[in-house]
């Protein structure tokens, strides 16, 4: 009799997508695929469960072909298979996101409001990231606060994706000229849509979480009355920084956690592959290149369906984006760079402005290596796939 590892059953469609969630392995099968596996799951002999699938659909199936499959998928059970633990801090995750936590968020989010409206020096606002008057070290600690804060927004998406008994992991990530850190979550395919949507939009929570926490305390760290302390306009500081990571979700067309939600909500496999094929075939068409093509066949109807109207917007974003690069981003980067340059290589430089210039080079030029090094690793490894 072969021996199955557990598997979970999500019907999508004319298909049915079936996975393992201790270790993230999945496959889409059509409905009597699905069927057939289901039999051989409940323990039916193999050469019975062929019998089964011909007498039901009126068809042989090729068995040796789906034995492979599922040992691919690494479905079956081997002879010295190991035992996969559950996830590590799966109590971790549901408490976060159990009742009474809850209730302690929207108790911080009303105390949030409630210091705003009663103080609205509070109210986060751009002149509040200017906690000292040295430059120098504000541009320090953002640098040093930021990834921490980053981490955290993707420690609620791993939290909740463990919450559901899903073996999240954590990894350095790029999107377009952006680095910063991502989580996987390949296990939410075999996950009903409705349970997928807060591990999608925990990270979003956590800067909001984080806005409001920091809000409170800089109110609690100031006397009434009084001005806010150098403690509470760090604090203040930190907050605001929550707000463009927040608005960055809704460019969407990074496959950030906003893209995720739509491509779940409209039941979509990868409308961004998808969307980029699109473009790029009308691009060879029009240059008449057709051998650069890219064959429909392989795109889902779904994604089809809703590029008519992605695809626009993806290329419009992306059009924006590098825009913005060329014309604001790398022209104000040079000039600061330049300046920096100039201030380190003259003698006369003063100690305060020389370490002001040398650090701002060399966060400059970590941030380029890092970003350079991520692309060139994508690169090999798409090359090597």
């Amino acid at each position: 009799m072969l021996r199955l590892h557990p598997l979970t059953y999500l019907p999508d469609g004319e298909e049915v997508v079936v996975g393992r969630t201790d270790t993230d392995s999945y496959g889409v099968f059509p409905a009597d695929g699905a069927a057939l596996l289901r039999e051989l799951e409940s323990g039916r002999p193999v050469d019975e469960a062929e019998a089964w699938y011909e007498d039901r659909f009126g068809e042989p199936v090729d068995m040796a072909e789906f034995l492979d499959v599922l040992r691919d998928l690494d479905f079956i059970v081997a002879a010295d298979a190991a035992v996969h633990a559950p996830p590590r801090w799966q109590r971790l995750g549901r408490a976060l996101f159990s009742r009474p936590a809850w209730a302690c968020y929207l108790a911080l989010v009303a105390a949030t409001v409630a210091v705003c409206v009663t103080d609205p020096r509070f109210v986060p606002v751009r002149g509040h990231v200017f906690f000292t008057h040295y430059l120098l070290v504000v541009e320090l600690t953002l640098f040093v606060i930021q990834p921490a804060l980053m981490m955290v927004h993707e420690l609620f998406h791993l939290l909740a994706g463990r919450r559901l008994g899903l073996h999240a992991t954590i990894r350095i990530s790029r999107r377009l000229y952006f680095v910063g850190f991502e989580t996987v979550l390949d296990g939410l395919v075999v996950v009903p849509r409705r349970r997928r949507y807060l591990p999608m939009l925990a990270g979003m929570l956590a800067d909001g979480l984080l806005l409001c926490l920091l809000t409170v305390v800089a109110w609690l760290l100031t006397d009434p009355g009084g001005d806010p302390p150098l403690a509470a306009r760090l604090c203040l500081a930190v907050a605001f920084t929550t707000i463009p990571r927040i608005s960055w979700q809704f460019y969407f067309f990074l496959r950030t956690d906003v893209y995720h939600l739509i491509v779940t909500v409209l039941g979509c496999h990868d409308l961004h592959t998808t969307a980029r094929q699109l473009v790029r075939n009308r691009l060879w068409t029009v240059l008449g290149r057709p051998e650069k093509l890219v064959d429909p066949a392989g795109w889902h109807p779904r994604d089809v369906a809703v590029a008519r109207w992605y695809a626009p917007a993806y290329l419009l974003g992306y059009t924006v984006m590098i825009a913005t690069m060329v014309l604001i981003t790398v022209p104000v980067a040079w000039r600061f760079f330049s300046a920096a340059t100039r201030t380190v290589l003259d003698a006369g430089t003063p100690p305060g402005r020389f370490w002001d210039a040398a650090l701002l080079l060399a966060l400059t030029l970590f941030q380029l290596g890092l970003a350079g090094f991520l692309a060139l690793r994508d690169r090999l490894r798409k090359e090597a796939s």
